[in-house]
């Protein structure tokens, strides 16, 4: 009897995939592994930099100092992903990007991207280092400063869409962190970048980021210092369940997914009691529903944060057991893992 390839990539009922096709999907999965390194070594090269105007292989090779055998293979890869196209020039087959790659392979938005992309890099290799020396642990407890100094990089990358298309639609909110005297509190603030970049896009604010580890601290200082805000942010070695402020913030940052059930049920009781009348917080979890890829794992991600099985709908809940008002979660965002639940103090 002849088998198609089709019937015999067919799951058995009671079997599971055969072991052709367990290999075609470990296939599928070192290609997309080795494209994502690909367009992270493309960046850490700035490759993508030199593609405004048609460049050879060669010439971007000779920009970068890279072998030219290797840019024109990561080329190609850009070009399988759709980020760049081939073009014919008087000096040869040339490289050119889409004029819409240009708004995040330049400036800020490049900065950002390089930096989800280093957390993600350092994130996953870590898991399979951990994994072979026998070490999993359910927590956040990173001290590699490039790893720490990456994560808040793509923490900070949230704060220009949030500032332009959330911000405008929570009451008062915007006209509140325009005014002298608004403070916000960043929960687990790790190296300072998301603090850091609020009071960049709002000159007024003052901030206070908390975490209980001083590694991460220990970076934010020297970050901090770097861009000189020194006087608007204050660091403190403390965990969100210990906060005990009262009616001080503007606004609250609570990435849950950091936190896992309990300490993130006591922290937003302590956020509640910290928040001014009429202040908003807004609160950070990853885990999905859904038995497809990508919500499986994101919820090995959360796993791996410390936050477990977290969904909105349950941050919703703690938000509402610990007095907040005018509780939503956030649709889905395109591109974007966390999902955000906001709940807000209401006015005394």
């Amino acid at each position: 009897m002849v088998v198609s390839v089709e019937a015999a990539r067919r799951p058995d009922a009671e079997q599971g995939p055969d072991p052709v096709e367990i290999r075609r999907r470990v296939l599928d999965l070192s290609t997309s592994a080795y494209a994502f390194s690909a367009l992270t070594a493309a960046f850490e090269l700035g490759i993508l930099d030199e593609l405004a105007v048609p460049q050879t292989p060669g010439e971007v090779g000779r920009r970068t100092a890279a072998a030219e055998p290797v840019v024109h293979a990561l080329l190609e890869v850009l070009l399988a992903l759709g980020l760049v196209r081939r073009v014919e020039t008087d000096r040869g087959p040339a490289f050119v990007s889409w004029p819409s790659v240009g708004a995040v392979a330049s400036g800020r938005a490049k900065e950002f991207l390089l930096g989800d992309l280093r957390s993600t890099h350092y994130q996953a290799a870590d898991l399979v280092e951990r994994a072979r020396r026998g070490d999993i642990a359910q927590e956040w407890r990173h001290t590699d400063p490039q790893l720490l100094d990456a994560q808040g990089v793509r923490s900070a990358d949230a704060v220009a869409p949030l500032s332009a298309r959330l911000f405008p639609m929570l009451e008062g909110l915007s006209e509140s962190l325009e005014r002298h005297g608004a403070v916000f509190l960043d929960v687990g603030t790790g190296v300072g970048w998301l603090a850091v970049e609020m009071c960049r896009r709002f000159p007024n604010l003052r901030a206070v980021g908390i975490d209980p580890y001083e590694t991460a601290l220990a970076h934010a200082r020297r970050n901090i210092a770097l861009v000189g805000l020194e006087g608007r942010i204050e660091l403190r070695a403390q965990p969100v369940e210990e906060l005990a402020d009262d009616r001080r913030f503007d606004i609250a940052w609570v990435p849950a997914m950091f936190l896992g059930h309990d300490r993130a049920a006591r922290g937003l009781e302590r956020v509640f009691h910290s928040l001014t009348p009429g202040a908003w917080a807004l609160v950070a979890s990853m885990a999905d529903e859904g038995e497809e890829l990508q919500p499986a794992v994101l919820r090995l991600i959360a796993v791996q944060y410390g936050g477990g099985g977290l969904f909105p709908e349950h941050v919703a809940g703690m938000l509402s057991a610990a007095g907040f008002a005018d509780v939503f979660v956030m649709p889905p965002m395109p591109g974007v893992a966390i999902r955000l639940t906001m709940g807000r103090r209401s006015a005394d």
